[in-house]
């Protein structure tokens, strides 16, 4: 069976931060209202429309802080519907505003070392995704040359995968690719080490399909994705492809989708109009290589099949992430 053309380096996980993480949505939360009272109103009148306020919301307002005398900041506990009902009402003849006072977090900046150098990360706004989500309660499979528990990975939570390759339950990496994915997706992060990952909770299952030289055949990236779903995998991550379709692989692509696990491959990068296959099957999530610009990486394949864009590493910005060497035997 043909064997399937290794892609270079690009951030394929990046798909799952854009796909699960909520946060990357400005919801806004907040507790209570701010009522800004216009500047020239008489005292008569505030007093008046403090009691007004207080009787609709069942609760006493207050100035923000003893700085708010003069500004007339007020504020009160209520939601969205007490909102509506004070816009709604004679109140807003004597404010500047109503509105909510909503809540600001400190953004979450980890203190790996070179976190710095991830213009990546930044350029998926993953601080305010972190917010809300660190991957926690998701499990991604990591289909590729296997994963190494290099230093910047031994406090990421791994589960049990498999070497298709060698028919063993040890997917050690002998190439370096995998563990460069994997760190991408999930590398440990706030170990003042290294580099941080983007869904660094999350639960890494290593799948073992292409050998030291970058090859690997669908009828094991088909087992693969089978093994992944019935071990209870959220997400199946494929940053390898090649040409040709075929229904071994389509037929397991379907039932991974059948069973609502998100499929996410590399659009290829041989700069073709097109991606590669499995990316480019119904049901899988295609994504093709920006680089630090925001620009069609050169590499990148484009166009049929590409259902998003990642940063992607370029002459313009090297993605940085902590993998083996084989021609150290392995070593990081």
């Amino acid at each position: 069976m043909k064997k399937l053309l290794l892609l270079t380096l690009f951030i394929i996980g990046l798909g799952f931060a854009l796909f699960h993480f909520t946060g990357l949505a400005n919801r806004g939360e907040y507790q209570s209202i701010l009522i800004d009272f216009k500047d020239d109103i008489p005292v008569s009148v505030l007093d008046e429309q403090l009691n007004t306020v207080n009787k609709k919301a069942g609760k006493t307002t207050s100035l923000n802080s003893i700085f708010s005398i003069d500004e007339h900041l007020y504020t009160v506990a209520g939601d969205s519907k007490l909102l509506k009902t004070l816009r709604n009402s004679d109140l807003k003849k004597y404010t500047e505003s109503i509105e909510p006072d909503y809540i600001y977090h400190a953004f979450i900046a980890p203190n790996d070392p070179d976190y710095s150098k991830q213009w990546n990360l930044r350029g998926i706004n993953i601080e305010r995704a972190w917010e809300e989500n660190q991957g926690q309660g998701i499990t991604v499979a990591v289909i590729d040359t296997g994963v190494s528990k290099v230093p910047d990975l031994r406090e990421t939570e791994f589960v049990e995968g498999y070497d298709f390759v060698n028919d063993r339950s040890n997917a050690e990496d002998d190439n370096g690719h995998g563990t460069h994915v994997a760190g991408t997706i999930a590398q440990s992060t706030n170990n003042n080490y290294g580099v941080a990952g983007i869904a660094y909770k999350a639960k890494i299952m290593p799948l073992k399909v292409l050998s030291g030289t970058g090859g690997g055949t669908v009828a094991d990236i088909a087992e693969a994705i089978r093994f992944a779903v019935d071990n209870k995998a959220d997400v199946i991550n494929m940053s390898l492809g090649g040409g040709g379709e075929t229904q071994v692989m389509k037929e397991a692509i379907e039932y991974a989708y059948s069973k609502g696990v998100v499929i996410v491959a590399a659009a290829g990068n041989a700069d073709d109009n097109s991606a590669a296959y499995p990316a480019r099957f119904p049901h899988v999530i295609g994504v093709s290589a920006v680089d630090a610009s925001g620009n069609k990486a050169p590499y990148s394949n484009f166009g049929a099949g590409i259902d998003i864009a990642a940063p992607g590493g370029s002459d313009t910005g090297k993605i940085i992430q902590e993998t083996i060497d084989p021609a150290r035997g392995g070593e990081p």
